[in-house]
This record gives C-alpha cells, sequence and structure tokens, in this order.
C-alpha cells in the first residue's frame, strides 16, 4: 500500500476504532473456521454442516498455536514490508522489483497463504496424533440411558460433540441435547 493509502487507512481506524473489533472477529472467525475445516476433515466430518459463525470464534481461541502461526507471519510481512520499503528507497538496478509496491502487495497475500498452508499443516499432524491415540479421552453418558462409552474428543461446537474411537476408526457426532455428561481422567 502507497503511504497515503496507510494514511486514509490510519483515519479511518481512529474516526471508526469498532471497525478494528470488528475486523478482528472476523480474522479470529476465519482462522478458527480454517482450522476446524482442516482438522475434522481428516475424519470425514464437513464441519460447515454442523457449526455456527461463533463456534469458528471459539474454534480459534480453542488453538492458540494458530495464533502464534498468524502472529510469526505478519511480524515477519511488517519486517519484509519495512525493508523493501527501504531497499525502494535506494533504486538501485538489481533489486528495483524488491523495492516496490507491486512486491510488497503481493508480499502481503503470499503472508496470507503462509498462514493457511501452515495451519493446514498443523491440523493435518495433529490428525495424525489422534488417529494414533494420542487424544483426549472422555467418557460420554448418554440422556437416553446410563450407557457410557469411551471416546477421544475431536472438539465441540455450540450444537454437537465430536468423538472418534481410534479402535474401530469411528466418528460419532452427538447433539448436546443427547449427552447428560462427559467426563475424564485428569493428567
Amino acid at each position: 500500500m502507497s503511504e497515503t493509502a496507510n494514511s486514509r487507512l490510519y483515519a479511518i481506524f481512529r474516526e471508526h476504532p469498532a471497525l478494528l473489533v470488528s475486523g478482528l472477529y472476523v480474522a479470529a472467525s476465519m482462522v478458527g473456521m480454517f482450522w476446524s475445516w482442516a482438522y475434522l476433515r481428516q475424519f470425514g466430518i464437513n464441519i460447515f454442516n454442523y457449526a455456527q459463525i461463533s463456534d469458528f470464534l471459539l474454534a480459534s481461541l480453542k488453538e492458540p498455536f494458530t495464533w502464534a502461526l498468524v502472529a510469526v507471519t505478519i511480524v515477519l510481512v511488517v519486517l519484509d514490508n519495512s525493508y523493501s520499503r527501504r531497499i525502494g528507497r535506494r533504486q538501485t538496478k538489481w533489486f528495483r522489483w524488491y523495492g516496490s509496491e507491486r512486491y510488497r502487495f503481493v508480499n502481503n497475500f503470499v503472508a496470507i497463504m503462509v498462514i493457511a498452508f501452515f495451519i493446514y499443516l498443523y491440523a493435518y499432524e495433529e490428525a495424525k496424533d489422534t488417529r494414533r491415540g494420542e487424544g483426549k479421552i472422555v467418557n460420554v453418558t448418554l440422556a437416553d440411558g446410563d450407557k457410557v462409552s469411551s471416546a477421544m474428543l475431536l472438539g465441540t461446537t455450540g450444537q454437537f460433540v465430536f468423538l472418534y474411537d481410534d479402535m474401530t476408526e469411528r466418528v460419532d457426532i452427538h447433539p448436546i441435547e443427547s449427552i447428560h455428561a462427559i467426563s475424564f481422567q485428569v493428567d
């Protein structure tokens, strides 16, 4: 972005600070949505059939490592863009492309792709660990009887609980209303 675009953006945020909070809410929801999709799809679950938008906000907060990936990438891109501006002022023949506005514009989109790639990779590795039996084992008591079953907790939404049995490689999705209790051993 050019300096005038940056100053206009800062002026908008100074006049309307609530836009920043709304933007963070949208960003958190998008990170949570991508994490939930990438993780649960490894078990054949289409999270979009079971979740509401507020569930995605909570999903990003349940996985703080995703925010660490976002923060590190943003810091690296800001540093790279500031160095690019410094190189751009020199107007050297060999690094003109690196110091250009176009480079910094593309760099911001590459950052989004890098974040998505690493969140997907992290979700894939977490799913592999869960399939190997390295998840949180819970005991679930259903509301319609005293059937207690043990399974790994994949996750929850406002209306559903996702369970995985690594022995049978079976996924169970229960509505919250059908569950009387969930208990687990404290490590």
